[in-house]
């Protein structure tokens, strides 16, 4: 005669102690690492400023900063643009081979920018800066000059090879802070 088996109960068990060791072992690592970065993050102070854009009655000068260099655009623009009239619109080309004040060029005496600078009221004018994306580290130290000489700045990013139109009918220009 056949010998019977046991009979199968259709589950299968197995002991899961040491994966519950391991999953408790990583959380409390885990929970150790977010209290020791809570509390060495406690003690710095962040501060996040956050542009405001606001309308003024104020005059504003505008420059192009392009090529990583600073273009005045209000101030002898025939210089560095070619000038055209367009469906009630100021048209501004760059001519291709006028150069513009480098980085430490606009903190110098003689130059354009820093003529302007000092001949800036900034209780009527301010600076409007129309700024390409190769031209962001200029943009800052002009930025940084202005705000020195107590001059509002106001400022927009514009893709580089974007052509300068103004109109009559167009957004007015604003201080950003």
């Amino acid at each position: 005669m056949r010998r019977r088996g046991k009979k199968s109960t259709g589950s299968f068990s197995f002991n899961i102690d040491s994966l519950m060791d391991i999953v408790t072992n990583i959380v409390g690592m885990l929970v150790i690492i977010g209290i020791i970065s809570s509390l060495s993050l406690r003690s710095k102070d962040f501060v996040f400023e956050t542009p405001m854009v606001y309308e003024t009655e104020k005059a504003s000068i505008i420059f192009e900063c392009r090529n990583n260099q600073l273009f005045p655009v209000s101030q002898n623009a025939e210089t560095f643009y070619y000038r055209t009239y367009a469906a009630y619109q100021e048209v501004l080309i760059p001519v291709p081979e006028a150069q513009g004040e480098s980085i430490a060029e606009i903190s110098q005496p003689g130059s354009i920018f820093y003529k302007i600078l000092n001949q800036t009221d900034p209780q009527k004018q301010f600076f409007y800066f129309i700024v390409r994306s190769d031209s962001y580290d200029i943009f800052r130290e002009a930025r940084k000059l202005a705000w020195e000489k107590n001059i509002e700045v106001g400022w927009t990013p514009k893709p580089k090879d974007e052509i300068i139109l103004f109109s009559p009918y167009g957004e007015r220009t604003k201080v950003v802070d």
